[in-house]
């Protein structure tokens, strides 16, 4: 009878050791978070990778381009435009080359005069003030969205030389009308402006 007790004991020690040890590891994997639904979770999208949307995740350097194309227009009617403000102030000028300042101001009494006329061209519209690029790469920065490598900076840099000068051309004009400054001289300032815009032009490709 003891021997038969004592095997009783025996088996009930190691059914209580085996409730301990199941709770023992039931607590661990609470800990863990096997029961809270805390599994395994899907990893954030990787910093810089695009969704099917066409966004960009966040994250340093993550940018791409939204619009190169609509932003290059910008650029490249902007450059137009002094173009043409440049083609206009030729058409005025001409070969007008008043001998001397006297005769240059009794010319300008004329209101259809070539010298009335550029007069009234340097007031509006102005070119020797106008700043409409500025605008222009602002407006192609937000069609951009993305990083453009330095491509915009370089065309600002580009345009700035086109406003400079084209300001020198008006003023190299305004000598040449009142018989100060040569054929020679007025060509040359027209040949620089004519090349910046040339060189701003090709700068204004943002695509490639």
């Amino acid at each position: 009878m003891r021997r038969v007790l004592g095997m009783g004991q025996q088996q009930g020690l190691l059914v209580m050791y085996g409730i301990a040890a199941v709770a023992i590891l039931f607590a661990i994997l609470g800990v863990l978070g096997a029961f809270d639904g805390s599994g395994p979770k899907a990893s954030d999208p990787a910093a810089g990778s695009v969704n099917p949307d066409g966004s960009v995740n966040g994250g340093a350097g993550a940018s791409i381009p939204k619009d190169a194309s609509k932003s290059t227009q910008f650029l490249l009617v902007s450059v137009q435009h002094y173009t043409d403000l440049l083609t206009n102030g030729q058409k005025i000028v001409g070969h007008t080359h008043y001998p001397n300042i006297a005769a240059y101001a009794q010319a300008f009494g004329d209101a259809k005069s070539p010298a009335a006329q550029f007069a009234k061209y340097r007031t509006s519209p102005n070119p020797e003030a106008d700043t409409s690029y500025l605008n222009a790469e602002r407006q192609a920065a937000a069609a951009y969205g993305g990083d453009h490598g330095g491509r915009l900076d370089q065309w600002l840099e580009d345009m700035e030389k086109v406003k400079a000068d084209l300001g020198d051309w008006v003023a190299t004009a305004a000598q040449y009308q009142q018989g100060s400054a040569t054929q020679a001289a007025l060509d040359a300032a027209a040949a620089t402006v004519t090349q910046d815009l040339a060189t701003a032009k090709s700068a204004a490709s943002l695509s490639g």
